[in-house]
């Protein structure tokens, strides 16, 4: 692991490499077949990120998962990047599918949830997972699972060569138990093909590479984000956190080498925006 020092804390942009990222696997799920890249979480330094106690970039195994376990309070988002999840609740009876392009959402309650996540493909399951506690008032008592299916997703007009959808925001019908959580973005980008961003006042924006390299460019300064290059097998090289502060920071994405693909993430900036702390290593 890599000292704190590495991580730029810059008053607008905070670069994450992947050797502060954790390989998390069969010593920690107690399971074998699934690997999730921990970027934000007890397992690393970056333990706190705007709403989210915990980010995985998940790798199911074919016929692989994890059995059923208690969660409490918390919600989950899934997103299946590759592949396909089942989703059993024991406890509260619920049961659902998640396939490529569906977001999943995991609404554990004051009650609790007794479930598992499962690959029912025949192939590996990729799944970008977003842990936050709800802001709702009263706190939701009994679990819930919502489902975004991939044909819902929005289109957002971003330009040529951009392929942009939305599956949380101000056009989306999909709802999370978050007020902080903004917008939920996935952009599918050609070679050479760019996005102009505004990150409106006091926001923060996750920059979360899945496929080939996106430049980053503002006021005058360009970083890299790669999908390869990192540490581990899995996962990508590094990611990005934008700032604002009362004033709107403008942005450029790039796709550079070739096609890309990135998630964007857009939350309001809080108390807890980002949290540093020694990682727990079993």
């Amino acid at each position: 692991m890599q000292p704190f020092a590495d991580i730029r804390l810059d008053t607008d942009l905070t670069i994450v490499g992947s050797g502060h990222f954790f390989r998390v696997g069969e010593a920690q799920f107690g399971v074998r077949g699934l690997i999730a890249i921990e970027s934000v979480g007890p397992y690393v330094p970056v333990q706190h990120l705007g709403p989210m106690l915990m980010i995985h970039d998940g790798f199911f195994q074919p016929g692989f998962g994890i059995g059923h376990h208690p969660h409490r309070t918390n919600e989950r988002l899934f997103y299946i990047l590759e592949g396909q999840v089942e989703h059993d609740d024991a406890l509260n009876h619920i049961r659902g599918t998640m396939e490529e392009g569906d977001l999943g959402r995991l609404t554990e309650g004051v009650r609790g949830m007794f479930h598992q996540e499962w690959n029912g493909a025949e192939q590996v399951t990729r799944a970008f997972i977003l842990v936050y506690h709800p802001d709702t008032d009263p706190p939701i008592p009994v679990a819930e699972f919502g489902l975004l299916k991939a044909d819902d997703r929005v289109p957002v007009p971003e330009g040529s060569g951009v392929e942009t959808l939305e599956l949380v925001g101000p056009s989306s019908s999909f709802h999370v138990n978050h007020s902080g959580l903004r917008r939920y973005l996935d952009s599918a980008m050609t070679d050479g093909s760019s996005i102009d961003l505004t990150l409106e006042p006091n926001r923060g924006l996750l920059l979360y590479p899945t496929d080939g390299r996106v430049r980053v460019q503002r006021d005058g300064e360009d970083l890299v984000l790669d999908a390869e290059e990192s540490v581990h097998p899995e996962g990508p090289g590094n990611l990005a956190v934008a700032w604002s502060d009362h004033a709107e920071r403008r942005l450029r994405l790039e796709a550079v080498g070739g096609p890309a693909r990135i998630l964007r993430i857009e939350f309001d900036r809080g108390p807890n925006d980002l949290i540093l702390g020694d990682p727990y290593l079993s």
